[in-house]
């Protein structure tokens, strides 16, 4: 049996314009994970299907989504507030509880997340350069700089899609 090794994105030298790139490919790289289900008239049924780990396809791409929002709304807090104080999910991936429910379409979780990843590469994008060590006090604990969100927010879609990927697999097989 040969074992999956999976490592971490490293994003501790990623550049806020590299950030804008991958922000703004990831619409079109989950449509393509989901894409081979195009053909398949259960394709949202599949997307629902939970993985070994109790979460569906539909479930991450939610889940990415939110999350870019939520770092999106820290980051323009950053940008306008000189100190702010941030939810402890911005910085803890562990407090990122979603209590509302998934899209009932593939179509729909897309078009979100689509839109949430242009807004965060949007507000990426203009951020001005002196900006990006800005800091925020994040409640309970420490401070995060407007850079670390980003990286943050990269890293998110990187693994939402890496996990998608593997539960459509597991679903599928």
């Amino acid at each position: 049996m040969q074992t999956e090794v999976v490592s971490a994105l490293d994003v501790s030298h990623l550049t806020p314009p590299d950030a804008v790139a991958a922000l703004r490919s990831y619409p079109r790289r989950f449509r393509s994970a989901l894409q081979p289900l195009d053909d398949d008239e259960q394709i949202d049924e599949i997307a629902h299907r939970l993985g070994r780990d109790g979460r569906s396809a539909i479930d991450v791409v939610s889940d990415v989504t939110r999350t870019f929002v939520l770092l999106g709304e820290a980051l323009r807090q950053i940008a306008l507030s000189d100190q702010p104080v941030l939810h402890p999910a911005v910085a803890d991936p562990s407090a990122r509880r979603w209590e509302n429910g998934t899209p009932a379409t593939v179509e729909d979780a897309l078009a979100l997340l689509t839109e949430a990843a242009d807004n965060l590469a949007q507000q990426t994008s203009e951020l001005p350069a002196k900006a990006w060590d800005r800091t925020a006090q994040v409640a309970g604990d420490g401070t995060v700089r407007a850079l670390d969100l980003v990286r943050d927010a990269t890293k998110v879609g990187h693994e939402g899609l890496r996990d998608v990927e593997r539960i459509l697999q597991e679903v599928r097989t």
